[in-house]
């Protein structure tokens, strides 16, 4: 059982690493952490997260009610990379949480190249990155189907199977590098319900061309399936090697624990904005600008790892956004993960509306954004589904049912939607 590691971490302007601390795992697997006197002692130094791990010394603990420390968390693998490590260590990808590894190997036996600035070791003097060798998009598309599917890996697709262990969220996914640019590579595998993989690239490029600040996605193939890539946001790279933005999420953010995700709120979310953030106007229409998008073409999988803020020094600034994709719902009715007004997490532009003012807006500055974002995505989805080749199946399963679904105006603003015009 691993009782402790060291984390090291990437500062500003920095291509390499230093040790900030050490953490600790008790029994239960609750941590303790606490930086160490040389990096302290460094002019430079920054907190890992201030909220979480203050920059003193002495040992810390996770804040009340919580065993681990959600900064550290977020630089863990999440439900696809904990599956791959599943696999590579112990021959099944099904996560059955029955004790067989614990929150301190998920850490150690995934990736170096994870997301933000952090990544944990066994010494403290010597940095040794877990690489991973290079692997084509077929054989990351192979692997990502055998694991989809809980089936065995064979030897010679062992070394790609390693490129998913770092990577947060559900899908399958993995870190690759190509011409200067780090990407997160999703695949699209035989157990999705729908061509989640072209839904999202269409999401994305509706967002950007909507004036959204969006990582930026492109479409590959490989062994005739789609797959893409999201251009990483965390890594620079510069002459003397790759740099990286230390970054947390929204539920780290927010201060909750996975099991109380559901508490998380958009207004809640512009109230952090207002008292951490770098640029509050700024910061709090470009979220107010991505849940009112998130609704127009239902996202409602919007949860608080699907939004991050980089962490510079004391403050905090929204990260560009990635993770979009449209839900074809049956109905009209539909939930968000995060709730938009009050305790209401139902897809509708008057949530929106009403929460306006909680992000620095004005009704009339609101609904001029609504009517805006909405002249983009009945504009323009068309056009970007002709542009990649959406089947027209794929086309009508999104159109009026995710994406302007006539739901989400009820009530007041019926006058919204294009379908009435």
């Amino acid at each position: 059982m691993i009782s402790k590691c060291y984390v090291w971490r990437w500062l500003p302007h920095s291509a390499s690493p230093v040790v900030a601390g050490e953490l600790h795992f008790d029994t239960q697997g609750r941590q303790t952490f606490a930086y160490g006197r040389s990096y302290l002692e460094r002019e430079d130094a920054e907190p890992i997260y201030p909220v979480e791990l203050a920059l003193r010394r002495g040992t810390q603990e996770p804040v009340s009610g919580l065993d681990h420390f959600s900064c550290l968390r977020d630089a863990a693998p999440d439900a696809w990379g904990r599956r791959v490590i599943h696999a590579r260590l112990l021959g099944r990808a099904e996560v059955d949480y029955s004790g067989d590894l614990t929150e301190a190997d998920y850490l150690m036996h995934s990736g170096s190249d994870r997301i933000g600035a952090l990544d944990f070791q066994e010494s403290a003097t010597d940095y040794i990155p877990r690489e991973q060798d290079s692997a084509s998009l077929e054989d990351l598309q192979q692997v990502a189907e055998l694991v989809s599917r809980d089936a065995p890996i064979p030897p010679d697709l062992e070394a790609a199977l390693f490129h998913g262990s770092s990577i947060g969220g559900a899908r399958p996914k993995a870190a690759i590098t190509g011409d200067g640019v780090k990407y997160v590579a999703k695949f699209s595998v035989s157990t999705d319900t729908f061509d989640m993989v072209r839904a999202e690239f269409v999401a994305m490029t509706l967002a950007a061309r909507a004036g959204l600040d969006v990582a930026s996605v492109t479409l590959e193939q490989a062994n005739h399936r789609q797959v893409l890539l999201v251009e990483r946001f965390d890594r620079k790279r510069r002459g003397d090697g790759w740099y990286r933005r230390a970054l947390v999420s929204v539920l780290t953010v927010l201060g909750l624990d996975e099991s109380w995700a559901r508490e998380a709120s958009y207004p809640n979310l512009a109230d952090r904005i207002r008292v951490s953030g770098r640029h509050f106007k700024r910061d709090a229409c470009e979220l107010f600008s991505r849940m009112v998008f998130n609704v127009l073409i239902g996202n409602t999988d919007d949860h608080a790892r699907n939004h991050a803020f980089f962490v510079q020094g004391e403050t905090i600034q929204l990260t560009p956004a990635y993770d979009i994709c449209p839900f074809p719902r049956a109905g009209g009715e539909a939930s968000h993960s995060m709730k938009l007004f009050g305790n209401s997490n139902l897809s509708r532009i008057e949530s929106c509306v009403q929460a306006a003012g909680e992000f620095g807006l004005a009704e009339d500055e609101a609904l001029a954004i609504i009517e805006s974002l909405i002249g983009v995505v009945a504009g323009q989805f068309h056009d970007i589904c002709t542009q990649i080749g959406m089947p027209l199946t794929t086309r009508n399963l999104l159109w009026g049912r995710a994406i302007l679904n006539p739901d989400i105006f009820s009530g007041r603003f019926d006058f919204l939607n294009p379908a009435e015009g």
